[in-house]
């Protein structure tokens, strides 16, 4: 599918960890469900309100660009409530997301309790 040419040079973000978990949340942020994501604090920056990055799905197909509005810290076990519904994921609980998060970080060998996550929320700004 092709994108519109503002968009060709944007990072690509393909949610979850495998094919269909990337198709899964890629609809759900379609749908206006999924608002929001985390990731780990690394080397590579910070992202900043403004950022705008390109969804793909589990093909690596592009389906929509992103916006972020806003960008936090917080350890993994401080995220609250409100963070893991934005996220959209399962059922939309904490006790959901701090099971999900544990396993995909454990996957990474990057989990701890008081890991620094970067929590971003986002509006989809174009669907392709």
């Amino acid at each position: 599918m092709a994108i519109p040419e503002k968009y060709e040079d944007v990072e690509r973000w393909a949610f979850g960890d495998t094919e269909k978990q990337a198709d899964e949340l890629a609809k759900l942020v379609l749908e206006g469900v999924k608002t929001a994501t985390c990731s780990n604090l690394d080397g590579e920056g910070i992202a900043q309100p403004g950022d705008i990055f390109v969804i793909v799905d589990g093909k690596n197909e592009p389906v929509c660009a992103i916006e972020l509005t806003t960008v936090d810290m917080s350890t993994y076990d401080q995220v609250n409530e409100a963070h893991a519904l934005a996220e959209g994921e399962g059922d939309k609980t904490l006790a959901y997301w701090r099971k999900e998060h544990k396993r995909f970080f454990e996957e990474y060998e990057l989990f701890s309790p008081d890991m620094t996550l970067v929590l971003m929320h986002f509006k989809v700004i174009e669907k392709f």
